[in-house]
């Protein structure tokens, strides 16, 4: 099977077209995904999509452990003042992502499997809980794009893409937080995702073949628990996949 394209880290003032739409009120189509109304133009929705875009440049690696990030000089590519930058950067380190020192800025965190995986073993239990707060009136839309899910993760094989797996696996996760119905939990599920994320991207390409099999099973399995709206085999669909990263994770860096 064809290796999938490697990662290629793009020049600072790169922006993703999601956000490029997302802060410019004129773009139009579909990446254009973000309110903007004049009384949302530097709101919540703006502050979200430039922390999206740091985000998701730290897990692709594009700003690799100990990358020093300069609130002034993300303020002035993102056109925005160093206050929101300052929300977002606060926001990447609750994660554990970055760490804020004074003196010298933010920086971007190490990827450390033996540090992080009690977040795993907690992400076990916390998908296991899924059906007990699911949010049955999810369920219609979450059949829908369960199947779009399917497709997309299946085109993988014939144009092999680790940034489109990187965005089927995050969708894949926003699914599944979305049927969580109790806040704590969702807000939880989804900080500990971000927190061991970068790892399973680190490894990828060397199982890339093994790690397709593994999302489409997980797929159809949420697929059929969906579909007969049985929300607690959800959590356990979510729980077995995760088992199987844990367990590739191990092989790769050593037991913890």
């Amino acid at each position: 099977m064809t290796a999938p394209n490697t990662r290629k880290p793009r020049a600072a003032a790169s922006l993703p077209a999601s956000l490029t739409a997302s802060l410019d009120p004129s773009a139009a189509g579909e990446a254009n995904l973000v309110d903007h109304s004049p009384t949302r133009k530097g709101g919540r929705s703006r502050i979200n999509a430039i922390y999206q875009a740091l985000r998701d440049r730290i897990c692709f690696f594009e700003y690799p452990p100990g990358t020093v990030l300069k609130e002034i000089g993300l303020a002035e590519e993102f056109g925005v003042s160093r206050t929101p930058i300052r929300q977002i950067l606060q926001r990447l380190e609750a994660e554990r992502l970055v760490e804020i020192r004074d003196g010298v800025g933010t920086i971007v965190t190490g990827v450390d499997f033996k540090r992080l995986r009690d977040v795993y073993d907690l992400r076990l239990r916390i998908s296991e809980m899924i059906g007990d707060f699911f949010v049955k009136s999810a369920l219609p839309q979450a059949i829908d794009d369960i199947g779009r899910l399917i497709a997309r993760a299946r085109q993988l094989r014939q144009e092999p893409d680790i940034r489109i797996f990187w965005s089927v696996e995050n969708d894949r996760h926003r699914l599944l937080n979305g049927l969580i119905g109790n806040e704590p939990l969702r807000e939880m599920h989804d900080t500990l995702y971000m927190q061991t994320a970068r790892l399973w991207y680190d490894i990828v390409e060397a199982v890339w073949p093994e790690a397709l099999d593994a999302l489409d099973a997980e797929l159809l399995e949420i697929q059929r628990a969906l579909t007969l709206g049985d929300a607690r085999a959800i959590g356990y669909a979510s729980r077995n996949y995760l088992a199987y990263s844990m367990t590739r994770l191990s092989r790769h860096f050593g037991p913890a």
